[in-house]
């Protein structure tokens, strides 16, 4: 992440909006020294809310590690096994 001062973030806002809203950059935004601010991409800004709200779940995140295990104990279902297990035709997936 940049850290730009609020002077120098005004003179180059645009600038700023451009290298934010291609995903390359963020940027903190400083006053006296001081983080104010913090700018970027709205879709970054989506999956860290996401995720915050994901870690934020107890029970999603007890079922999350259950599944890792169950992984690793290969008590899964792959895709072929999934359309056996349901019943389903190759001409229904198309």
């Amino acid at each position: 992440m940049n850290t730009i001062s609020a002077s120098k973030a005004r003179d180059n806002l645009y600038k700023i909006l451009d290298e934010v809203k291609n995903g390359l950059k963020s940027y903190t935004i400083t006053l006296r020294g001081e983080a104010q601010a913090v700018i970027i991409n709205p879709e970054e800004l989506e999956a860290w809310e996401e995720t915050l709200d994901i870690l934020s779940d107890n029970k999603l995140i007890a079922q999350i590690l259950k599944s890792q295990e169950e992984i690793k104990k290969g008590e899964y279902l792959n895709e072929h096994d999934i359309i056996k297990e349901l019943n389903i035709s190759k001409k229904e997936l198309k």
